[in-house]
This record gives structure tokens, sequence and C-alpha cells, in this order.
């Protein structure tokens, strides 16, 4: 059955306004040495990307987890990869900042990237994740470190140091736990930095754990996630 003339027109008109839209200019942003770059690019390539990301998380969060069942365990195995995949930025090379994947990708990064990896990972393992500064009492130094939610309780990890804190019966050590000092530090090679973590201990109690996550970068990688941040963003 033909289409009638008024359908044709109304299916044509349709369909060139999905591609002016699709090539509107929109913008990203991306940091090297700590300056940030903004770039132009068309809708449907900003569109495409970050399905290609979302896609690469959860083929990759897969295939580490794989045959894993409890939270522990698939914290325990994200942090190995992450902690055993990433590497210190080689001599020459520029730091740089843009997309979670991308970092992946290069295989190398800052310390603060290694938690930005691990949390996004985290989360597409479902298990609730962010990465936060912790500072001195002096806030004379500061380390950034990843807290994830394991049997409904936060632990906490450095993806940058392998490292994880274990409480007196053996399992992970909860935020609580931290706070009554029941905790000592494992780690799954070498620390990469002379870090006491004690140091950075007092101001635990003060985090938002909550608000922390929900908006967290890594809590927005995923399309539905995404949605929801961008409309909040509109509305306040």
């Amino acid at each position: 059955m033909k289409k009638s003339p008024k359908k044709l027109l109304i299916s044509a008109l349709l369909i060139i306004s999905v591609i002016s839209v699709l090539n509107v200019s929109v913008t990203t942003r991306k940091g090297v040495n700590y300056k940030i770059h903004t770039i132009e690019i068309p809708l449907y390539l900003k569109i495409l990307g970050f399905y290609e990301r979302h896609y690469n998380y959860k083929y990759l969060t897969k295939t580490i987890i794989k045959n894993t069942k409890s939270d522990k365990e698939k914290a325990l195995k994200l942090l190995e990869w992450t902690y055993k995949n990433m590497k210190d930025i080689p001599a020459g090379l520029p730091i740089v900042d843009d997309h979670v994947w991308h970092t992946i990708v290069r295989g190398y990064g800052v310390p603060e990237q290694f938690s930005d990896i691990f949390t996004t990972l985290c989360n597409y393992a479902d298990l609730d994740a962010f990465m936060y500064r912790l500072y001195t009492k002096e806030k004379s130094s500061k380390i950034t470190v990843s807290f994830v939610k394991t049997n409904k309780q936060w632990t906490l990890f450095d993806p940058y140091n392998g490292a994880y804190f274990k409480n007196q019966k053996g399992g992970l050590s909860t935020v609580e736990d931290i706070i009554k000092s029941d905790w000592s530090v494992k780690t799954l090679g070498h620390l990469r930095t002379n870090v006491q973590y004690g140091e950075y201990f007092e101001n635990i109690t003060s985090i938002n754990y909550k608000d922390a996550h929900k908006w967290s970068r890594a809590n927005i990688q995923s399309p539905l996630n995404r949605l929801v941040y961008s409309i909040r963003k509109i509305i306040y």
C-alpha cells in the first residue's frame, strides 16, 4: 500500500529534522597537563561515543568478575585488575583527563584516575562506589581513595596502591570499623607511595556517603543515570 504524498512529506521532514538535530554542535572537555580544552563535536558523535564506552565498561566488568559471587570478591577482583593493569605515567607523556574509558585504553594515569577507573567498574558490577579525597588534619597532604558498598556497608580501598583494609574478624573494614581503629592494611603488591593511612581517617565521619555516590562521575556513566543527572542539571 502506497503512502499518501502528505505522509511522505511528513516522513521526509521528520528525517531531515532528526539529521539536523544530530548534527548540532555540542562540546566535550579534555584536560591535558591540567589545562582544560573545550572541543566541539556533532551531537551524533557524542552519543555514539557515550554508548561505545558504556558497552565497553559492561563487557570489561563482566569479564573481570566472572564466576565471583559476593560483593567482597567482586570488589577485590576489580581492585586487582586496576592495580595490575594501570601504570604510572611514563616519562615524557602528558597527563590526560577526559573519559574514564580512554584512561583504561591508555593504560596509565595519575593516582586519582586509578580510583576513577575502579569506582566506575564497581558501579557496573552493581556495587555502589565513589572516589574521595581524604586530607590530613592540617590539610597539608591528601590521598584519593575509593569507597565501595559491600554487603550494605561502606568499605575503603586505595586502587593506586592496591590496598584494602581488614578488621580483626578477617572481613573488610567498614567505615565504622575504621572509626574504631579496627583496621589493618593489606596490599596486592607493593605500595607505590609511603602512605600512613591513619593520618587521613580523621574526617571520614563527615562524608555524606549517599550524596557523594549518587552524583559521582562513576555513577553517571550508564545511560539511565546520565539521563537523570542531565535532567537534574537543567532543573536545578
